[in-house]
């Protein structure tokens, strides 16, 4: 559905074909999801119309009327205006297929749950990522990163797979330091949880059982303060 602004008369006009109309759609939906990574590509799920605008136009630009969306999703309804330097010119409603390219990281082989991203095989590609449910892990593969869970060849590397890799795991004793002002005391407790550097885990007094918290430091380590 559209609404033409444009009145004929003695102004002259150009037309402004679906093509030029199409990537510019898609950077304002971009904008209004506040993608950081990846490239929001519309594809006409129906032809559009072309748009007449005054011939002398220096900029076309879109505004979105409506936007009843959070992110971007495999097929979206975009109600909108055309803009011909700054002024409305046509007020469309387009439906459009969407794809989400990303550069991501993937698995080449069967990646097993407590494995780091150090140690197994990734791939990084260009692919469709708007089906995918979570966010998409973009950063360095190395071993300060664990699978929570097993990835099977081919996948994408979530956020929601991995955790920062533990240094001190669940029921191993460690050295708990207490400062207080100038004293320092140091005493062997039992991690109740796993921790990476800057956790805070549980711990079990090894002689009074009575359970404390504190920051892992490294993986001998943590500090307890008062």
């Amino acid at each position: 559905m559209s609404i033409i602004m444009v009145s004929s008369g003695a102004n002259a006009t150009r037309e402004v074909p679906p093509v030029k109309l199409v990537p510019l759609i898609a950077e304002t939906l971009s904008k209004s999801f506040e993608l950081d990574h990846g490239q929001l590509i519309l594809e006409p799920a129906r032809a559009l119309t072309p748009v007449s605008v005054p011939t002398d136009t220096a900029s076309i630009s879109i505004q979105l009327i409506t936007q009843p969306y959070t992110q971007p999703t495999p097929f979206m309804k975009t109600h909108y205006k055309v803009l011909a330097d700054g002024k409305a010119v046509a007020s469309h409603t387009s439906y459009f297929k969407a794809q989400l390219m990303q550069n991501v990281w993937i698995a080449r082989k069967v990646a097993q749950r407590g494995k780091t991203l150090g140690e197994i095989e990734l791939l990084k590609k260009k692919t469709d990522t708007i089906n995918l449910r979570g966010g998409v892990w973009t950063g360095k593969p190395d071993k300060t990163l664990q699978l929570v869970t097993t990835i099977s060849a081919g996948a994408v590397i979530l956020e929601r797979h991995l955790r920062r890799t533990p240094v001190i795991l669940r029921n191993q004793t460690v050295e708990a330091v207490l400062e207080h002002k100038t004293l320092e005391i140091r005493l062997r407790v039992l991690a109740l949880e796993d921790g990476a550097p800057g956790d805070v885990i549980r711990l079990r007094n090894t002689r009074s059982s009575k359970e404390i918290r504190g920051k892992v430091v490294n993986s001998r380590e943590v500090k307890v303060t008062y």
